[in-house]
């Protein structure tokens, strides 16, 4: 026992000296005070968006959705009564609402609808159709490549009723997918997006800038007025109509998919399907 009480006390006076001996270093922490924001009323609780582009701030009976980008509120959701504490889900679905020695939570389901415009974006289907899909995609994306056959198949199954508008969001790390890009809107002022659209996903890994003229080539394209379209201001003003849209709508990967504004929750044809049929059904 003697012993034992000997090497803790050994131990202790080591630790001791270890720590007199360490060097501690000040931290400091410098701050600016930004801004402040004014509300119609004192809020109760916050919380943010996964990209912090949206603060949802909790009031007396309703839901304030500020955008931080706008600097305002932009829109409001009405309770019927008052919590005092919002949680947002992880997949940005849903509020979870609870008030202070109340054993209940209250379970809100949202979706955040984006007003996309086609714009000069070429249009794939029936051009008044009353869904419409907008799919923010890259020509040399591998996921991309596997979503469009469902979106063909998706207009096939609603010929009248759904329309499909690409805008282009070629990345960085793929070297051809802006040039491609920039093919396909040269090819759709001859009324050949559609099909070159079609040769550049099917045959996705072998885009190079042989491949990607061919292909528009391959469609039956006048390739004289190709050349003049590609170096043109129209190709150019709808990549970067394309590009600002992408940014408004917060688009952080490709495939992005939205119907009608609200993005799906899946990447299957049932899941696409049943949206455009409750689109339909809200239409009605």
């Amino acid at each position: 026992m003697k012993k034992q009480i000997r090497f803790l006390y050994a131990l202790l006076c080591a630790l001791c000296a270890i720590i007199s001996n360490a060097t501690w270093a000040e931290a400091k922490i410098q701050f600016d005070m930004l801004k402040d924001i004014q509300l119609v009323e004192i809020p109760k609780d916050i919380t943010l968006s996964r990209d912090g582009s949206t603060a949802y701030i909790l009031g007396q009976k309703n839901i304030m959705i500020y955008s931080i980008s706008e600097a305002k509120v932009t829109d409001n959701i009405t309770l019927t009564k008052a919590y005092s504490r919002i949680a947002l889900s992880p997949d940005e679905s849903a509020f979870y609402l609870t008030e202070q020695d109340t054993p209940q939570i209250a379970v809100i389901q949202f979706a955040v609808i984006n007003n996309i415009e086609v714009g000069k974006s070429p249009v794939i289907g029936n051009v008044k159709a009353p869904v419409t899909v907008t799919a923010f995609l890259d020509y040399q994306c591998p996921f991309c490549a596997k979503v469009y056959p469902l979106l063909q198949e998706l207009l096939k199954k609603y010929p009248k009723d759904v329309r499909l508008v690409i805008k282009q969001n070629p990345l960085p790390m793929h070297k051809f997918a802006e040039k491609a890009a920039l093919a396909a809107l040269a090819a759709a002022q001859q009324n050949k997006f559609e099909k070159v659209t079609e040769l550049y996903f099917t045959n996705s890994p072998t885009l190079n800038d042989e491949t990607i003229r061919k292909y528009v080539q391959d469609v039956g394209a006048d390739m004289q007025k190709f050349d003049k379209d590609i170096a043109g201001a129209t190709v150019k003003e709808i990549m970067q109509q394309d590009q600002q849209a992408s940014q408004k709508a917060r688009v952080r990967a490709v495939p992005t998919i939205y119907i009608n504004g609200i993005a799906p929750k899946g990447r299957s044809i049932e899941v696409f399907s049943q949206m455009v049929d409750e689109e339909l059904k809200k239409k009605k």
